[in-house]
């Protein structure tokens, strides 16, 4: 690279988003600005408008509106683990049916989102249980021990619950 080139970084705050960072963030995108069905973003929304779950994690992963939030854009990638993640999380619950024909339940989690019966609330719920399962079942060694620790200073027994908060807090 010639010294005089700008080098493309990630700001510091971004470089290292988890999908259950993302997913955070799509969830408050979605309280802050609104929810929506049937497409990304809503066409009324200025700079930062009502979005359906994909389009929230796309505005949490690239900052601003990508029209295909999943494959363009710098934040693709944090955007594409995040839904997959959702995907997976909400197929091990059986909320979707992923590669069942057979099944009507929704297929991914667009269509998941689109469903007729479908809540903001439940969608924002949703988000976050999936960030919370990501953090629990991706915590480190070190971070189950530390947290183990804190707990026998604060005479508390460890439980799930309190190592999210424990975790959130850090």
């Amino acid at each position: 690279m010639n010294p005089t080139q700008k080098p493309t970084t990630t700001p510091g705050a971004l470089a290292d988003l988890t999908p259950a960072d993302t997913l955070r963030c799509a969830a408050r995108y979605l309280e802050i600005h609104g929810w929506i069905k049937g497409t990304y973003y809503s066409n009324q929304g200025g700079t930062f408008p009502p979005a359906c779950a994909v389009g929230a994690i796309g505005m949490a992963a690239h900052g601003r509106l990508i029209t295909i939030p999943a494959t363009h854009g710098s934040g693709a990638r944090d955007c594409t683990r995040a839904i997959d993640y959702l995907t997976h999380y909400l197929t091990d619950l059986g909320i979707i049916a992923y590669g069942d024909d057979w099944n009507t339940a929704p297929t991914d989690a667009i269509d998941w989102n689109d469903r007729d019966d479908q809540t903001a609330e439940r969608v924002i719920t949703t988000l976050r249980a999936a960030a919370d399962n990501y953090d629990w079942t991706h915590a480190t060694e070190d971070d189950l021990e530390t947290y183990a620790d804190a707990c026998v200073w604060a005479e508390k027994h460890p439980t799930r619950e309190g190592f999210l908060a424990w975790i959130g807090a850090r």
